[in-house]
């Protein structure tokens, strides 16, 4: 009790103890204890119970405090006799067995044939589970792997309760096979047996797999962060199309290619493609137009010349051998007709800074746009101005390459003379800001060059063709002419063209010819059968065991070499292999360097020819009219040179008859004295 005007708080403390508070105040300490103690009202009108504190809390016992030990995963009950690998889990597979697992369903599900598909899939995948799980697209591996490794008997079965089936059953089946393998992989469980099924069923009926290639693409694109579960839906999905042309290749663009970004996926995707043009080879090109339009090639494109650099160097090689073959498909059989459709996009991608192996190629391409397909050139001229500095590249290459390429073109000049002269006027219209209009001013000199070329071209004469073709022509007529006849004097008689010859008085001068050769001839002969053996034992006689010695001395310098090379044959390979390991891709980047120099020396070569041929010009009418005039003159020099020669002609004849007069004084004083 406490005293009068007094009260007293009595509380529990922790011990039991009561507590009292004198005079009715509380501490500083306590007070803040009560208050946080205290019950609260919570927005609804409801009384929240403070949450006990730490002092009423019972420490845990030691053994609450230790870590609860951690259950042992459940093995999976596989059998005492489990498959270790693929191959051994295939062989134990029993015709038997698989029948009379069809017969007890069939029995019970008579008019159900997807429920006994789907339970023969169940049974096959459950007995081919081996220790070892395969690679998920069984990467070194033929592309028959593993439906090679059934039996005859198991593989014929198979056969056989597919063929009786439907397009749509199939393609139901083949849905649930592919999403039941995705969903057993994701769980970490083996899926070799639908792999098995889906292969049997693809070899068999491929376009099955086109069924429900939209709903496969969007189930890649839910799993493509899972790398195992989304190469086993590309393999299984891919079957379809490796002895199928256009199946593969619709497989390839819409399922595949999405990914060959991605570093997980690229090499399998190059390595697809590839079987798939080399196992069809392109045959179907003609009916793969919808298939691989302009987009897809552009795709593929850009990722071959602007993205491939994080790719192995063998599987780059691989893709850069692959993108011919996808060009030559996405332009068809019939470029004149489709080029038009890639040409803006090649257009639009000439960028002035691109690398110099992609200009080249994109130079290519709309060279072979431009000469194939006419409607390119009317597309070029309403995208002109909207792509003016790509515009000026093509029109300088096209300045460069003028002569070779008017050879090959397919349109009609007047057309093509046409658009080049609409894009002068274009230029000249915008010549008073040329300066703030990018590529305006490099368009206007190509579009010069260009138009002085094809002046060039059309202003050379064919008659000199014509000319050179008439003289063979009728030299072929007379010998011909003179060949039926027999001989000069039938010919003389027989032919009508030796009618006009004796007609025009000039049978006698051709028989005087005729004669004249004839005696010269005959001269000639008995000459070299005179003196020809005495010079030529004499030269042996000089000559001849130095050219013997020469001979030895080659052939041991050639023997020496070959055994050189033979010997350095034997280590290249190995000095070539010791090079590749030590320094990967050193000969494909030296090949690649080499190719990007002597393009850039041509197109050096080309730069100075072009500048410095004003120059040239200026100096060729220099000298034609400053330096060679008068004596100079070109008839004066030719008029010397002639002169020339018959002086020297006049001196040989000269020594020929002294020659001959020695020789000849020799002879009779020899035959005097003998």
């Amino acid at each position: 009790m406490a005293a009068a005007g007094e009260w007293e708080l009595v509380r529990s403390s922790k011990k039991g103890r009561s507590v009292t508070v004198t005079n009715g105040k509380l501490k500083k300490e306590e007070k803040k204890q009560f208050i946080q103690k205290a019950p609260r009202l919570t927005p609804t009108g409801g009384i929240e119970l403070a949450a006990p504190g730490k002092e009423n809390r019972k420490p845990k016992s030691p053994k609450a405090v230790s870590t609860p030990k951690k259950k042992k995963p459940e093995k999976k009950n596989n059998g005492p006799h489990q498959p270790g690998t693929l191959e051994e889990a295939v062989c134990r597979l029993r015709v038997g067995e698989m029948q009379n697992l069809l017969d007890v369903v069939m029995s019970r599900f008579h008019d159900s044939p997807l429920i006994w598909l789907k339970d023969l899939a169940s049974y096959l995948n459950v007995r081919v589970n081996p220790i070892h799980s395969p690679d998920p697209a069984f990467r070194g591996h033929p592309n028959s792997f593993p439906a090679s490794l059934l039996r005859s008997e198991v593989k014929k079965m198979l056969v056989n309760t597919l063929s009786g089936c439907s397009d749509n059953l199939l393609a139901a089946f083949h849905k649930h096979c592919v999403t039941s393998m995705v969903q057993e992989q994701i769980k970490g469980l083996g899926v070799a047996g639908y792999k098995l099924f889906i292969q049997i069923l693809s070899i068999h009926n491929p376009h099955v797999g086109l069924m429900n290639l939209p709903l496969y693409c969007e189930l890649r694109q839910s799993i493509q962060n899972q790398t195992p579960a989304c190469l086993s839906l590309l393999w299984a999905i891919g079957q379809s199309g490796l002895d199928d042309f256009t199946v593969g290749l619709k497989v390839w663009m819409e399922l595949m290619v999405p990914l060959i970004g991605l570093k997980n996926y690229s090499a399998y995707v190059v390595e697809y493609g590839s079987s798939v043009f080399r196992g069809g080879g392109g045959g179907g090109a003609e009916d793969c137009g919808e298939v691989l339009g302009a987009r897809e090639f552009f795709t593929i494109l850009d990722f071959t010349w602007c993205s491939s650099g994080f790719l192995p160097k063998p599987v780059q090689r691989q893709l850069f051998d692959l993108y011919p073959k996808v060009k030559t498909a996405a332009f068809s059989s019939t470029p004149e007709i489709t080029l038009k459709n890639f040409f803006p996009s090649f257009l639009h991608r000439l960028d002035p800074s691109v690398s110099l192996p992609l200009k080249v190629e994109l130079l290519t391409c709309l060279v072979q746009c431009l000469t194939q397909d006419p409607h390119c050139w009317s597309i070029w001229s309403q995208l002109y101005l909207k792509h003016l500095p790509q515009s000026s590249v093509l029109l300088n290459h096209l300045g460069k390459e003028w002569k070779i390429l008017s050879q090959s073109l397919r349109v009609q000049r007047k057309e093509v003379r046409q658009t080049i002269q609409g894009f002068f006027e274009t230029n000249k219209q915008m010549a008073h800001k040329a300066h703030t209009v990018v590529g305006a001013i490099e368009a206007t000199e190509a579009t010069k060059i260009l138009l002085n070329q094809m002046k060039t071209a059309k202003g050379r004469s064919p008659f000199p063709r014509v000319i050179k073709l008439l003289g063979i022509l009728l030299l072929t007529a007379v010998i011909w002419d003179i060949k039926s006849a027999g001989s000069f004097y039938d010919f003389v008689l027989g032919s009508k063209l030796g009618q006009t010859v004796e007609r025009l008085g000039l049978v006698p001068h051709l028989e005087a010819f005729g004669r004249a050769s004839k005696t010269a001839f005959i001269h000639s002969y008995r000459w070299c059968a005179i003196n020809v053996p005495v010079y030529y034992s004499r030269a042996c006689e000089l000559a001849g065991p130095y050219l013997l010695l020469v001979l030895e001395k080659t052939e041991g310098g050639a023997a020496y070499c070959i055994a050189a090379m033979e010997s350095a044959a034997q280590y290249i390979p190995l000095m070539k292999e010791k090079i590749e390991t030590s320094l990967p891709g050193l000969s494909a980047s030296a090949s690649h360097y080499s190719s990007v120099a002597m393009n850039a020396l041509q197109v050096g070569f080309t730069t100075v020819r072009d500048a410095s041929a004003p120059y040239l010009s200026q100096a060729h009418e220099f000298v034609t009219t400053k330096v060679f005039v008068g004596p100079l003159a070109p008839e004066k020099l030719q008029e010397y040179m002639f002169d020339a020669m018959n002086s020297i002609s006049q001196l040989l004849l000269r020594m020929h008859s002294s020659l001959v007069g020695t020789l000849e004084d020799n002879n009779s004083a020899s035959n005097k004295t003998s």
